[in-house]
Protein backbone atom coordinates (compact mmCIF):
# COMPACT_ATOMS: atom_id res chain seq x y z
CA UNK A 1 0.00 0.00 0.00
CA UNK A 2 1.34 3.40 -0.96
CA UNK A 3 1.26 6.14 1.66
CA UNK A 4 1.22 9.71 0.50
CA UNK A 5 2.75 12.17 2.94
CA UNK A 6 2.19 15.86 3.13
CA UNK A 7 5.32 18.06 3.00
CA UNK A 8 5.01 18.59 6.77
CA UNK A 9 4.75 14.84 7.43
CA UNK A 10 7.73 14.17 5.19
CA UNK A 11 9.76 16.89 6.93
CA UNK A 12 8.85 15.39 10.33
CA UNK A 13 9.83 11.88 9.16
CA UNK A 14 13.21 13.12 7.87
CA UNK A 15 13.79 15.03 11.13
CA UNK A 16 13.09 11.87 13.14
CA UNK A 17 15.45 9.83 10.96
CA UNK A 18 18.16 12.46 11.31
CA UNK A 19 17.73 12.60 15.11
CA UNK A 20 18.04 8.81 15.44
CA UNK A 21 20.85 8.25 12.94
CA UNK A 22 23.71 9.85 14.90
CA UNK A 23 23.12 7.87 18.13
CA UNK A 24 22.75 4.69 16.04
CA UNK A 25 26.05 5.40 14.27
CA UNK A 26 27.80 6.15 17.58
CA UNK A 27 26.65 2.80 18.98
CA UNK A 28 27.62 0.98 15.78
CA UNK A 29 31.05 2.65 15.74
CA UNK A 30 31.63 1.52 19.35
CA UNK A 31 30.87 -2.07 18.30
CA UNK A 32 33.08 -1.79 15.22
CA UNK A 33 36.00 -0.31 17.20
CA UNK A 34 35.72 -3.07 19.81
CA UNK A 35 35.79 -5.64 17.00
CA UNK A 36 39.02 -4.16 15.59
CA UNK A 37 40.50 -3.88 19.09
CA UNK A 38 39.85 -7.59 19.68
CA UNK A 39 41.68 -8.48 16.45
CA UNK A 40 44.59 -6.19 17.35
CA UNK A 41 44.88 -8.09 20.66
CA UNK A 42 45.00 -11.39 18.76
CA UNK A 43 47.72 -9.94 16.52
CA UNK A 44 49.82 -9.41 19.69
CA UNK A 45 49.22 -12.91 21.10
CA UNK A 46 51.88 -15.63 20.79
CA UNK A 47 50.59 -18.62 18.88
CA UNK A 48 47.91 -16.53 17.19
CA UNK A 49 49.91 -13.60 15.83
CA UNK A 50 50.45 -13.28 12.07
CA UNK A 51 54.01 -12.18 12.87
CA UNK A 52 55.14 -15.47 14.48
CA UNK A 53 57.67 -16.18 11.75
CA UNK A 54 59.32 -12.76 11.77
CA UNK A 55 63.00 -13.03 12.70
CA UNK A 56 64.53 -10.85 15.42
CA UNK A 57 68.08 -12.15 16.04
CA UNK A 58 68.59 -10.40 19.39
CA UNK A 59 65.35 -11.83 20.74
CA UNK A 60 66.28 -15.29 19.42
CA UNK A 61 69.57 -15.17 21.34
CA UNK A 62 67.85 -14.15 24.58
CA UNK A 63 65.00 -16.69 24.35
CA UNK A 64 66.14 -19.57 22.11
CA UNK A 65 63.69 -22.04 23.71
CA UNK A 66 60.66 -19.75 23.52
CA UNK A 67 61.20 -17.51 20.51
CA UNK A 68 58.24 -15.81 18.88
CA UNK A 69 58.11 -12.96 16.40
CA UNK A 70 54.80 -11.85 17.84
CA UNK A 71 54.80 -8.36 19.38
CA UNK A 72 54.95 -9.91 22.80
CA UNK A 73 57.47 -9.78 25.58
CA UNK A 74 58.44 -12.97 27.34
CA UNK A 75 57.48 -12.91 31.03
CA UNK A 76 61.07 -13.93 31.89
CA UNK A 77 62.50 -10.89 30.09
CA UNK A 78 64.07 -8.61 32.75
CA UNK A 79 63.40 -5.59 30.51
CA UNK A 80 59.68 -6.39 30.22
CA UNK A 81 57.30 -3.66 31.32
CA UNK A 82 54.09 -5.29 32.54
CA UNK A 83 51.39 -5.52 31.36
CA UNK A 84 51.70 -6.88 27.82
CA UNK A 85 50.74 -4.68 24.86
CA UNK A 86 47.71 -6.83 24.13
CA UNK A 87 46.43 -6.27 27.69
CA UNK A 88 46.31 -2.48 27.36
CA UNK A 89 44.88 -2.14 23.85
CA UNK A 90 41.94 0.26 23.86
CA UNK A 91 39.23 1.57 21.59
CA UNK A 92 37.09 4.67 21.82
CA UNK A 93 34.70 6.71 19.73
CA UNK A 94 35.16 10.42 19.21
CA UNK A 95 32.90 13.00 17.67
CA UNK A 96 34.77 15.56 15.60
CA UNK A 97 32.23 18.03 14.26
CA UNK A 98 29.97 16.02 11.99
CA UNK A 99 32.39 13.09 11.86
CA UNK A 100 32.19 10.02 14.08
CA UNK A 101 35.64 8.48 14.48
CA UNK A 102 36.57 5.09 15.91
CA UNK A 103 40.05 4.94 17.44
CA UNK A 104 42.05 1.84 18.39
CA UNK A 105 45.34 2.41 20.15
CA UNK A 106 47.92 1.28 22.63
CA UNK A 107 49.49 3.46 25.33
CA UNK A 108 52.71 1.46 25.73
CA UNK A 109 55.72 3.69 25.07
CA UNK A 110 57.17 1.20 22.57
CA UNK A 111 53.90 0.34 20.76
CA UNK A 112 54.52 2.81 17.92
CA UNK A 113 58.02 1.40 17.35
CA UNK A 114 56.65 -2.15 17.22
CA UNK A 115 53.80 -1.11 14.93
CA UNK A 116 55.86 0.99 12.51
CA UNK A 117 59.23 -0.74 12.88
CA UNK A 118 62.65 0.81 13.37
CA UNK A 119 65.99 0.62 11.60
CA UNK A 120 66.68 -2.50 13.67
CA UNK A 121 63.24 -4.11 13.75
CA UNK A 122 60.71 -5.07 11.13
CA UNK A 123 57.28 -3.43 11.51
CA UNK A 124 54.47 -5.50 12.98
CA UNK A 125 51.44 -3.29 12.23
CA UNK A 126 49.06 -5.04 14.61
CA UNK A 127 46.42 -2.28 14.52
CA UNK A 128 46.54 -1.48 10.79
CA UNK A 129 46.35 -5.19 9.98
CA UNK A 130 43.38 -5.55 12.35
CA UNK A 131 41.58 -2.66 10.60
CA UNK A 132 42.15 -4.26 7.20
CA UNK A 133 41.11 -7.72 8.36
CA UNK A 134 37.93 -6.45 10.01
CA UNK A 135 36.96 -3.99 7.24
CA UNK A 136 34.06 -6.11 5.87
CA UNK A 137 32.67 -6.62 9.38
CA UNK A 138 33.11 -2.91 10.16
CA UNK A 139 31.12 -1.93 7.07
CA UNK A 140 28.40 -4.44 7.99
CA UNK A 141 28.20 -3.18 11.60
CA UNK A 142 27.95 0.47 10.57
CA UNK A 143 25.44 -0.31 7.82
CA UNK A 144 23.21 -2.27 10.17
CA UNK A 145 23.05 0.70 12.54
CA UNK A 146 21.72 2.98 9.81
CA UNK A 147 19.50 0.30 8.26
CA UNK A 148 17.73 -0.27 11.57
CA UNK A 149 16.82 3.43 11.82
CA UNK A 150 15.54 3.46 8.23
CA UNK A 151 13.57 0.25 8.79
CA UNK A 152 11.79 1.76 11.77
CA UNK A 153 10.71 4.72 9.65
CA UNK A 154 9.83 2.86 6.49
CA UNK A 155 6.09 2.69 7.17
Amino acid sequence: MTVILTPEQLRAKFAAIQAETRPALLAAMRDAALNVEAQARVNCTPGKSPYEDYIFPTKMKRFPDNYTGAPYTDDRDPDREPPHMRDVMYSEVREDGDAIVGVVGNPKRYALMVHEGTTRMQARPFITDAIEEKKPETVAILSSGVEEVLRRHST
